[in-house]
């Protein structure tokens, strides 16, 4: 007797024990897609922050280095797109810099962009925001103005504005993007990133 209360007594803690690490494994199936998402999220916005910073510094820097006529605008661009590690600026970007001059004349008050002072480079088939075609060339009303001729001080307020555009396509490195239709990506696969600097 005493042996099958013993018996039932195992069979029983075998039981509750075995039902306790049957509901453990079904939390761990139910969780565990949703802790490889947030994992593949936390990965991919990583990822967009650090591209964005890279993005915006880069513009920043051929800005300030493209004022002050250091090097010819190619070979900025160059450095640029070496110096923009771990993006491929060259492959997946695009860089453009723009040489904007002052009206200086009464009769030419409108200022004009200096082609031959200006370049682009990078593989990635972006459009500048800044152009000749572009209303006051792409730039803000206040810069443009103080762009053009005054007659008054007989110069313009600026001499010149040096213009970095930089656009880079990122593109997710986890298979989130593919069940998660528009999450960081737009047609073609990526999203592009940009920014732009005035010096």
């Amino acid at each position: 007797m005493k042996d099958s209360r013993q018996r039932v007594a195992k069979l029983h803690y075998c039981r509750q024990h075995l039902g306790e690490s049957g509901v453990a494994a079904l939390e761990l199936a139910l969780i565990l897609p949703l802790l490889v998402v947030m994992l593949f999220m936390v990965l991919d916005f990583g990822r967009l922050l650090q591209a964005r910073l890279v993005v915006t510094n880069v513009a920043r820097e051929g800005g300030s280095l493209a004022s002050r006529d250091i090097q010819s605008a190619t070979n900025l661009i160059a450095l640029l797109q070496t110096g923009a590690s771990p993006l491929d600026l060259a492959t997946t970007g695009k860089i453009y810099i723009w040489k904007i001059r002052a009206g200086t004349k009464k009769n030419n008050p409108a200022p004009s962009i200096d082609l031959a002072t200006s370049a682009n480079g990078g593989a990635l088939s972006v459009g500048s925001s800044i152009g000749s075609q572009v209303v006051r060339l792409g730039l803000s009303a206040d810069l443009y103005d103080h762009l053009v001729f005054n007659d008054s001080q007989n110069t313009a307020d600026i001499s010149e504005l040096t213009v970095v555009e930089v656009f880079y396509k990122y593109t997710p490195i986890t298979p989130l993007s593919n069940f998660i239709p528009g999450l960081l990506t737009s047609s073609g696969g990526g999203t592009i990133i940009s920014s732009r600097a005035v010096f």
